[in-house]
């Protein structure tokens, strides 16, 4: 780029600029803006750490000129100018710092950007302010030491500092009380996070920061916290810190195999780490107990039903509670960046089984007239089912102390029939004994009961009737009430007849009742040859009850 159309010496041009500075302070010059069209600014304009400027976006200038105005105002003076500027990654940067005259107080100030491209007459722009305000920044930064382990995971970060004063052009170092702000990227085996420090700095312009990773420390920066008319320098870089994997294996065992739900496993085991020397006792490891398999990403225990540190020897032994249906409890440490995977993350696992609540749905048992007791339903829950031991229990004081009548299995689905002779009266349950899919539990218990009936007396007179003629069946129905047998009044009764030869019964009457003393007596017609009796039709609180059957020969 041509530097400028005069071609004056560099040396001349720069003592010609010091001269038109330091009169500036007496009769500083007045800027009178081109007639061009003036441009916005970039935000790629900046005040570089060592006074220099930077203009962005002008990469085709052909003509520049940078100027410090003393205030935004039309007719501002300019108190320091330059043409000198280099073109690099297309930026233009300033040759030298632009030195503002003596005793110019510390702040930000306007920028003019004066340039020529080419196809357009000279043109303007406002620039970015120009900083001048202490420069202050980190210059260097070192760790005392490269990686991190599982037994030293500390690494302490130190740095330097520097300030420079533009006013005077000295250099120093950060006052004391100064903050640095750390910006860490940390990896830690699944994926990168962020974290931030503050150290202060001390009187000699250091500074030191202990900070504790847990992770590979993959990069970061460092910046002066900004303060009044502080302007902090680019970022320094923090040094990458790697760490030490650390290799272990685990074996547990548990001291049962089936695990009520909310109850507790003891777990007990060793865990060994690798050492220059083989494998050797882990001594405060971090050891966990999970229902889920230890993943090799994982960032924490999933699913976390125990945990304990291993003692001095490698040793560990804790409860771990179980809480729902598993196959196996994992026991391996609690996930760290610090312990090597190799893909895997090394467990070992203890086969369990937790058998699981059910209900009782649906829940019958019935009694019928003739004494047979049938007990059905399902045993639901919400796995698969398999064949289940079920049990019939009667009680016959209350349920007081119960008996098995008939012991026996669910199907494929869970469900169950037991079909037995009941008592006259009693209590009935299901009994379902603990088993590796299900809990031990009792249905509800209910009470069954009928009243026993027979029938005392039972005749037909005369005994010898006429074929058609009239004949006269008669008797007494009792009922059971606390082992005494008394009068069924009311009852109905069916009269039947299975003339001689045949095999088939037939209805002869259904609407017999007996009386309060519960006697009977009901006019029949003598068909013929053959066999009469009765039977009691029953409702739903009486058991059955028939006569004999009585063989007439009719004349």
């Amino acid at each position: 780029m041509p530097r400028s159309t005069r071609r004056l010496p560099h040396a001349f041009v720069r003592a010609a600029a010091v001269f038109a500075l330091s009169a500036g302070v007496i009769a500083p010059a007045v800027v009178h803006a081109p007639a061009a069209h003036a441009d916005t600014g970039s935000a790629y304009d900046a005040t570089l750490d060592d006074g220099r400027y930077r203009v962005g976006l002008l990469g085709d200038a052909l003509w520049m000129k940078v100027s410090v105005l003393a205030s935004t105002a039309p007719d501002a003076p300019v108190l320091a100018s330059t043409e000198e500027l280099t073109q690099l990654n297309g930026y233009w940067t300033t040759d030298a710092p632009l030195a503002l005259p003596e005793g110019t107080a510390l702040g930000d100030y306007p920028v003019r950007i004066d340039y020529r491209v080419p196809g357009r007459t000279t043109t303007y722009r406002a620039g970015a302010p120009y900083s001048h305000k202490t420069h202050i920044g980190v210059s260097r930064i070192t760790a005392d030491r490269t990686t991190t382990s599982w037994d030293h995971r500390q690494v302490v970060l130190s740095g330097t500092t520097t300030s420079w004063n533009p006013a005077t052009g000295e250099r120093s170092t950060a006052p004391a009380g100064t903050q640095v702000k750390f910006w860490f990227q940390i990896f830690a085996g699944s994926g990168y996070t962020d974290r931030t420090a503050t150290a202060t700095v001390g009187a000699d312009g250091t500074f030191s920061l202990p900070f504790t990773p847990n992770g590979q420390l993959a990069g970061g920066t460092a910046t002066i916290v900004q303060a009044p008319g502080v302007d902090p320098d680019d970022a320094a870089q923090v040094p990458r810190v790697d760490i030490q994997l650390l290799n272990y294996r685990i074996t547990s065992e548990g001291d049962k195999y089936r695990i009520l739900a909310n109850t507790d496993l003891r777990v007990t085991g060793t865990v060994e780490r690798l050492t220059d020397e083989g494998w050797k006792p882990f001594p405060g490891a971090p050891v966990v107990a999970t229902v889920t398999q230890p993943g090799p990403y994982d960032t924490r225990a999933v699913d976390l039903i125990g945990s304990t540190t291993s003692s001095a020897t490698g040793t560990f032994g804790f409860p771990a509670r179980v809480q729902y249906a598993t196959d196996y409890v994992y026991t391996s440490l609690q996930p760290s960046p610090y312990f090597a995977t190799a893909g895997t993350r090394p467990y070992d696992k203890i086969d369990v089984v937790v058998p699981q609540q059910f209900t009782y749905t649906p829940y019958t048992i019935t009694l019928d007239e003739f004494g047979r007791l049938v007990a059905q339903g399902t045993l639901s829950n919400s796995y698969s089912c398999t064949p289940q031991p079920v049990t019939l229990q009667a009680s016959l004081d209350n349920g007081h102390t119960w008996r098995n009548l008939r012991s026996g299995w669910t199907d494929n689905s869970c469900q169950y029939t037991f079909s037995l002779q009941g008592y006259e009266s009693a209590y009935y349950r299901v009994y379902h004994p603990v088993t590796n899919q299900l809990v031990a539990k009792t249905g509800t218990a209910l009470k069954r009961a009928r009243t026993a009936t027979r029938f005392s007396a039972f005749g037909v007179s005369p005994t010898t009737p006429v074929v058609n003629g009239k004949m006269t069946v008669s008797g007494t129905v009792q009922r059971k009430v606390g082992g005494v047998w008394k009068p069924l009044a009311g009852a109905k009764l069916t009269l039947v007849y299975k003339p001689k030869g045949s095999t088939q019964w037939y209805w002869v009457s259904q609407s017999i009742a007996t009386n309060t003393y519960g006697n009977f007596s009901y006019r029949a017609t003598a068909y013929g040859d053959g066999s009469w009796a009765l039977y009691l039709n029953t409702t739903g609180s009486y058991f059955y009850s028939e006569t004999n059957a009585k063989y007439i020969d009719a004349r």
